[in-house]
């Protein structure tokens, strides 16, 4: 294999490393954010890692997913298949509840959960390729102003994951424009590293200062709360463009700072991410809803959060495991079927149009005739 082909096929593996590092930090997140109301520790991880974590992933998912969606067709599978996985995760989120005998409450257009994320990304897949031709400088201003103005109006909340579509939506075009290669050659250089550092130690000590003060602000981070509902004095379009700033400063310094080297398990990780975060939520259901973490809580006071946390970083690399992959492969499975049912319907329904111009001719002619001899003697015709 000649030198270029081989630098042209080289495996890029900061975007797997960034891929684990941001699953691992959306299952600490979800473990975090239960208790961070008992926790000031879990109170300053919680803040500090919400202010990245959804924005950065949908950001990556549009970086990554730009090839599909640039293809001259549109292809329905992926965001069939998101769907699919978020009506699943409805059903096994409500089964869980009901066997704990849990307030569950199903809902086919909404959610204050984690499936909002699966209708979300097949909202943007549809979006990005509807308006594909126009530039960043374009859209991204108009998007961020359309979110802005959303956070006035109590109405655009969970219902169809509005108030989410419209708040991330910014991150994942900004991800889908940009030239991966270039991102990587800028976000490389010494300096910027040395600043993403800095940025990355005040963000840690700022959550950790006066977190009782500043945790109101998580609201800010979720995407589906109106400025009104979030408890934070005169709320408002400033505040979300101070989200905006804060997030993609967040991205380009964690980016910029994971390294680009093969790490042990950490791909396997990186390429597995749907599953992990399939199962993760279920599985913080049953800790809680079971009483485990309860016990914990109780019988382990002083050492609890560090045992906690010690779960959450462990369960994104056991889930990563093949056995794991069964439902989202049923899914997938079950995609293909509906596609290949709905192209031989469209080809049926082809055919049989064709067929119909072909013979409406005929029955045309017929119809005359019958009519002409019924009605011709009436009219003096026959």
């Amino acid at each position: 294999m000649s030198e270029a082909v081989k630098k042209s096929t080289k495996r890029i593996y900061k975007w797997d490393n960034l891929k684990c590092f941001l699953i691992v930090m959306v299952v600490i997140g979800h473990f975090v954010n239960q208790y961070a109301p008992i926790s000031n520790t879990m109170k300053s991880l919680s803040l500090f890692i919400y202010s990245f974590h959804m924005p950065l992933f949908i950001f990556l998912s549009g970086l990554l997913q730009k090839r599909w969606s640039q293809r001259c067709k549109f292809q329905w599978d992926k965001p069939l298949y998101y769907i699919m996985i978020g009506y699943a995760l409805k059903v096994c989120i409500y089964g869980i509840k009901i066997l704990f005998h849990q307030k569950a409450v199903f809902q086919w257009f909404e959610d204050t959960g984690i499936p909002w994320y699966m209708f979300a990304m097949a909202v943007f897949m549809v979006i990005a390729y509807l308006i594909k031709e126009l530039p960043l400088w374009f859209v991204l201003p108009i998007s961020i102003l359309a979110a802005c103005l959303a956070g006035y109006d109590e109405n655009i909340g969970s219902f169809l994951y509005l108030s989410r579509i419209i708040v991330f939506f910014p991150f994942y075009y900004t991800g889908y424009c940009l030239d991966i290669k270039k991102l990587q050659e800028v976000l490389n250089k010494t300096w910027i590293k040395c600043l993403s550092a800095i940025f990355l130690t005040d963000m840690i000590l700022y959550t950790l200062a006066k977190i009782e003060d500043n945790y109101s602000y998580i609201r800010l981070f979720t995407g589906r709360n109106a400025y009104s509902l979030i408890n934070v004095e005169s709320c408002g379009a400033v505040h979300r463009l101070m989200f905006y700033v804060i997030a993609f400063l967040m991205g380009i310094a964690i980016i910029s700072l994971i390294p680009n080297c093969k790490v042990p398990v950490v791909g396997t990780v990186g390429a597995r991410t749907l599953q992990i975060y399939f199962w993760h939520r279920l599985i913080l259901y049953v800790l809680t809803f079971s009483g485990i973490t309860g016990n914990l809580i109780k019988n382990v006071p002083s050492g609890w959060v560090w045992i906690y946390l010690a779960m959450a970083i462990i369960l994104p690399f056991v889930l990563s495991a093949e056995v794991f992959s069964a439902p989202l492969t049923l899914l997938k499975n079950g995609e293909n079927i509906i596609l290949a049912g709905i192209e031989k319907l469209s080809i049926n329904f082809y055919k049989w149009k064709e067929s119909t111009l072909t013979v409406l001719p005929v029955l045309e002619f017929i119809t005359i005739v019958l009519m002409l001899i019924y009605y011709g003697e009436d009219v003096g015709i026959l």
